[in-house]
């Protein structure tokens, strides 16, 4: 549809899908919060307890990196919104470990969810600790829940932002760059692979 703005068309897959593992995981028990999206450095996605305010209340918020929303293939995207909605449920529950730590109780609901607690990203990796990701339990409720999702409910907008195979942003490769002679150290500036000679 024409009228629909890109933000809105974003924001209602974005709201859909929180509210869909909401009430598939959690039971409904999630209360509304700020679905965001944040560059916030060497992370995929962050909850931040009581960000908001505003109508006389105060509202947590969640936040996916657009950085990778291309880069990640989107049940990997998905399951990034649903470690932090358990970041979420152990906030409501009054019992959120220390400041960005993921502690036993957070890793147990991970692993009830379908996500395994890994630092990793992978088997093996410590379950938790302040550098917690996770990788998707294939037999899970999660990857069930996935598959079963509507894909409307997927974002329709993909940020693109080049990345090296690290994941870090690529630089902007020089327009000009310095030559200097080797026989009389002049310098010039102009575009990459030129073929100079010295007069």
């Amino acid at each position: 549809d024409a009228a629909v703005t890109p933000t809105a068309a974003q924001f209602a897959a974005f709201g859909a899908m929180f509210d869909y593992f909401n009430r598939e995981l959690f039971g409904g028990v999630l209360p509304a919060v700020i679905l965001n999206f944040s560059r916030h450095a060497n992370s995929l996605g962050f909850f931040a307890p009581l960000r908001w305010e505003g109508a006389g209340q105060t509202r947590h918020e969640i936040s996916l990196n657009p950085s990778y929303l291309k880069a990640r293939d989107a049940r990997a995207v998905v399951s990034t919104l649903v470690h932090e909605m358990a970041h979420l449920w152990q906030q409501e529950r009054r019992a959120p470990g220390r400041r960005g730590y993921h502690n036993e109780e957070w890793a147990a609901k991970m692993d009830a969810l379908g996500l395994v607690p890994s630092s990793t990203a992978a088997p093996g990796g410590a379950r938790t600790g302040y550098r917690v990701s996770h990788y998707v339990d294939e037999g899970g409720a999660f990857a069930r829940l996935f598959a079963a999702m509507p894909r409307e409910f997927l974002l329709p907008w993909l940020c693109w932002e080049p990345t090296g195979a690290d994941g870090k942003k690529k630089s902007r490769p020089a327009s000009k760059v310095k030559y200097t002679c080797p026989g009389c150290a002049a310098n010039a500036w102009g575009k990459p692979a030129l073929a100079l000679v010295c007069g």
